[in-house]
């Protein structure tokens, strides 16, 4: 596998945790103050996750574009 389909996979999972963030932000939006520290913890660890994805997906892109270029 290369770096820029290995990045590809990353942002793949990125968007799709993305969409279980927005799902518990709707439930926190929605529960007024029910769970509202458990909630904000989980959003808070999956962000975490999320943003390292990102990261990691922007470095194996640039190590994908500097391959190609050698």
């Amino acid at each position: 596998m290369d770096y820029k389909e290995w990045s590809r996979e990353y942002y793949r999972d990125a968007k799709k945790l993305l969409k279980t963030i927005r799902k518990y932000e709707k439930q926190l939006a929605d529960s007024g103050r029910q769970n509202l520290e458990e909630l904000n913890s989980t959003i808070s660890s999956y962000r975490y996750i999320y943003y390292d994805l990102i990261n990691t997906a922007k470095l194996l892109e640039s190590r994908g574009e500097k391959t190609n270029a050698a």
